[in-house]
């Protein structure tokens, strides 16, 4: 049985999804962009080419899969004439004219989906699944004999979330294109649809439920004036040359012990490398950054001066008796005097990040909690932009003016 699939149908983010031939396969897009109808198609292309190998397609509920992905499928399969049976208390679709096989999951228990090599899979509304769904996900697709092994993630971005670090691949850890596809480029959506969406959205949730960009849309972020288009650079550019003096901020804990390195270029500050340690001590830190950059200014967290994280040394100590110049005030300043300087850098352009993904990731998502940092939503936050901010704060911190408030008593 031959099958054709008409490309020119496709709507132009369709289309560049559907050429796309890396492992990992993603189309991000907004309400009613066409979504859905894609990964439905895209799944049973992937059955014929991989014939008679499954493959897997997982929707967030089985009752969800009921309403998307299988009344899309049969509904494709129907109006192409393609004889199918979909068998439900097995969950899976046969295509008999070329032995096609289609199995259908829930990722609510990511433990379930364990089970034999499949060639290819698709999540439908990934992001609003767990993170485990997806690594599961990544295990089973290695039927080897397959002509074409992908997984493929179709869905509207929610938050800044697990799905955003797949996207943003800061690591570099998939072979992965994504797409992105906007309500508005869906010329079969009514203008009637179109401004009810716009109507019931303010401007973070149109860029994200209409035009499928990762934003946070959590109350009270931190660095807000953080955007990767404006502050993102490729890393070799900014890394020092050779009459730079390289710098870095610390923020001492055991758990993620924290190193931001950058140069100073007349007033903007430009952080290249970060060094961070899990389960570790100062000693290493101090051993890591010697054996690289010898020497060099650091800017510690202040209390850094008295606390020990390790031994019987204080940690700025420890580091002074390795050769590091440590600056630090007696005190830290307040915390939102600290935020206040990385603010303002970002707000006049001269802050810029290479290759951190920790501190990337800090700060797009770092967000107020009942008026402090929340350090406790996600463990892993805070370091990064805490160690950035030591430096920053250090070397151009915000003077607030306070208001004049005449004493009560005069000495003369």
């Amino acid at each position: 049985m031959k099958v054709t699939i008409r490309k020119d149908r496709m709507l132009p983010h369709q289309r560049e999804f559907w050429e796309c031939r890396k492992f990992l396969n993603l189309l991000v897009g907004g309400y009613g962009c066409g979504k859905t109808h894609i990964g439905a198609l895209r799944v049973i292309w992937l059955s014929y080419l991989n014939r008679p190998y499954p493959v897997l397609y997982v929707s967030p509920t089985y009752p969800q899969a009921r309403r998307t992905i299988i009344f899309t499928l049969e509904t494709l399969l129907s109006e192409a004439g393609v004889r199918y049976s979909y068998n439900k208390s097995y969950h899976e679709i046969r295509i008999p004219g070329w032995g096609g096989l289609i199995w259908i999951a829930s990722g609510e228990i990511p433990n379930s989906l364990k089970g034999p090599n499949v060639a290819a899979a698709g999540i439908d509304e990934p992001f609003i699944q767990k993170r485990e769904t997806f690594e599961v996900i990544l295990s089973r697709v290695r039927e080897n004999k397959a002509p074409h092994n992908e997984i493929f993630l179709t869905g509207t971005p929610e938050q800044l979330n697990w799905g955003y670090e797949v996207a943003m691949n800061d690591e570099g850890r998939f072979d992965i294109q994504v797409t992105y596809g906007r309500t508005e480029d869906n010329t079969h959506l009514s203008a009637q649809f179109i401004s009810m969406l716009r109507s019931a959205y303010d401007e973070n949730q149109v860029a994200a439920y209409m035009n499928g960009m990762f934003v946070n849309l959590t109350k009270g972020r931190v660095y807000r004036y953080f955007e990767r288009t404006e502050h993102v650079r490729a890393a070799e550019s900014l890394r020092p040359g050779p009459e730079e003096a390289v710098q870095a901020g610390i923020d001492f804990n055991v758990e993620y012990m924290t190193a931001e390195l950058f140069v100073r270029r007349g007033d903007r500050l430009h952080f290249f490398e970060e060094i961070r340690l899990a389960d570790a001590d100062t000693y290493l830190l101090a051993d890591l950054l010697h054996g690289k950059y010898p020497g060099i200014t650091l800017y510690p967290d202040a209390s850094g001066s008295s606390r020990r994280t390790s031994a019987r040394k204080s940690d700025h100590t420890i580091l002074r008796d390795r050769g590091f110049r440590v600056l630090a005030p007696k005190a830290n300043p307040a915390v939102k005097d600290r935020v206040n300087a990385v603010n303002n850098l970002q707000r006049t352009g001269r802050l810029t990040v290479g290759d951190c993904p920790h501190l990337v990731k800090d700060l797009e998502r770092v967000v107020w909690k009942r008026g402090e940092l929340d350090k406790h939503s996600d463990p892993k936050l805070t370091h990064a932009s805490d160690a950035a901010g030591y430096a920053v704060s250090y070397l151009f911190p915000v003077r607030i003016e306070r208001p004049y408030e005449q004493p009560t008593v005069w000495r003369v």
